[in-house]
């Protein structure tokens, strides 16, 4: 995904976000070394290995929801989810030695919902479903 938004750097989900204030975000799978891990998607092969693409008003209290989603099921929608799969599927014993990282684009508030909605619809067009953990394409309504 080429946005010409400024992303950080990938960080692992345990690492602090040094970002209190709004941002979209996208987070992956990687194998342990930091190299994602390529998600099969409707339209090819996604190589970034998003898992989902999102909006918050705190990029650091997004990533303490997300992590405390991934180790107890409660905080993140997404992390939640992740959390069922990771207890209830083959999904541990398919990826070992995942990990989960995270990137984000500080944005001004009033540019997130538009942000988001842009960045999820791009990641449609060229994959033919969105991420994996995000729960649906916004605004179906035909203004892609």
């Amino acid at each position: 995904m080429g946005e010409k938004y400024n992303w950080s750097a990938w960080r692992r989900i345990t690492q602090e976000a040094n970002c209190n204030g709004p941002a979209i975000y996208r987070i992956r799978l990687c194998d342990d070394s930091g190299n994602p891990i390529s998600i099969q998607r409707f339209f090819g092969s996604d190589d970034d290995g998003l898992l989902c693409i999102g909006k918050t008003t705190n990029m650091e209290r997004r990533r303490k929801n997300f992590k405390r989603g991934l180790e107890k099921g409660v905080g993140h929608s997404e992390a939640n989810f992740l959390h069922i799969l990771e207890k209830h599927t083959s999904l541990l014993a398919k990826y070992r030695t995942r990990q989960y990282e995270y990137s984000y684009c500080r944005v001004r508030e009033s540019e997130l919902d538009a942000l988001e909605e842009k960045s999820i619809k791009k990641y449609v067009k060229e994959f033919g479903e969105p991420p994996p953990l995000n729960s649906n394409i916004p605004s179906r309504d035909g203004r892609w």
